[in-house]
């Protein structure tokens, strides 16, 4: 059987290269947990199961679907693309099925215009990479965007894919970090465990009798650069292929949420938050390296999505810490507040992360 649901954002992937001697290839790969839920006839027995039978009777209709969403204009003229049934894949976040098609557009500019999932998830994404005429391509599509991406130039302007050039994919992959960030629910309950502590430290600090200093906003700046520091390392690495993200890490993630909400509970005095946040950022770094790995960037383009990515990733971040810093200020004045918010949050979070350890050790 294969699982028609996970917890991971919407995500599907297209690579796009030549295919001589005068057309273009293009591989587009969907996970089935998005083509359940666009096409309501997928899965027939509604058990949120997926079996091979159920896939391959759908295949003519996911064609179809298709082909209404995804377009690409050659030379100016719509390209007629028939999209046929590869392989199922299995990528870091489950099962994906893979369609390919050609388009004669030899030396010819190329737009893509990408509409598969509007109506079904404002989140979804397709990630572009390749190489085009020996030139590296790379982008980030959303739905909900009016605009199709340039994949290539018109050869006469002596540029054969303009609009893929270093900054340009930085900029390109920059949103893609923060979206990320955003709807990586893992991620946010972990900074929100090792907040939780911190803000209460800095809520005391800020008292007329406290030392000069306020040790509680030190301790917040270093533990969220601590956090910053460890999956930034991780995440460069396992991008380069130079370590391998192991396929525990997803129930790691979430392990690593229910041992910081434990620490609340039950501190352990000699261990600092900071360096929790770094070693814990090391295992983060690879659950948010997935993406880069997956989107097969190339490697002259790679260290500019990296790059752009993680700045996203922290631009999302710190907009989230202060958030709970501003909620903080008026949750703290609560008598009850170490009682409800820190406690009680903790216990919350604990409990979130063994659902998530049990629910991500028991997928298939």
């Amino acid at each position: 059987m294969l699982p028609a649901w996970a917890h991971k954002a919407s995500d599907a992937y297209l690579q796009v290269n030549d295919a001589p001697p005068r057309a273009v290839s293009l591989k587009l790969s969907l996970a089935l947990r998005d083509l359940d839920a666009a096409i309501e006839s997928l899965d027939g027995d509604n058990n949120r199961q997926l079996n091979w039978g159920e896939v391959r009777q759908a295949i003519p209709a996911i064609q179809t679907w298709v082909a209404a969403g995804v377009s690409l204009q050659c030379g100016g003229a719509r390209a007629a693309l028939e999209w046929t049934f590869e392989s199922l894949e299995q990528r870091s976040d489950g099962v994906y099925l893979r369609l390919a098609a050609q388009a004669p557009c030899a030396d010819q500019a190329m737009e893509l215009d990408y509409q598969l999932l509007k109506t079904v998830d404002a989140t979804h994404r397709l990630l572009v990479a390749g190489t085009l005429q020996g030139q590296p391509l790379a982008a980030v599509l959303s739905p909900q965007s009016s605009k199709a991406v340039v994949l290539r130039q018109a050869q006469a302007l002596g540029r054969s894919s303009a609009g893929h050039t270093g900054p340009a994919v930085l900029a390109q992959f920059f949103p893609e970090g923060v979206h990320h960030i955003a709807t990586g629910y893992d991620h946010l309950a972990f900074l929100l465990a090792l907040l939780l502590p911190i803000m209460l430290k800095t809520a005391r600090s800020s008292a007329p009798a406290a030392a000069p200093g306020r040790p509680g906003l030190w301790a917040l700046l270093r533990t969220v650069t601590g956090f910053t520091v460890g999956h930034s390392i991780t995440l460069v690495l396992a991008s380069l292929g130079w370590i391998a993200s192991p396929s525990w890490v997803e129930p790691a993630i979430a392990i690593t949420i229910g041992i910081s909400a434990l620490l609340n509970l039950y501190p352990v005095r000699w261990l600092r938050s900071d360096v929790l946040a770094l070693g814990f950022g090391l295992i983060h770094g690879l659950g948010f390296s997935s993406i880069m790995r997956e989107a097969q960037v190339s490697d002259a383009l790679l260290p500019w999505a990296l790059a752009g990515f993680n700045l996203g990733v922290e631009a999302g971040q710190l907009v989230g810490v202060a958030l709970w810093c501003a909620a903080h200020l008026v949750l703290v004045r609560w008598q009850r507040y170490e009682q409800v918010v820190v406690r009680g949050g903790s216990w919350a979070l604990l409990a979130l992360a063994v659902f998530w350890a049990a629910q991500r050790l028991s997928a298939p």
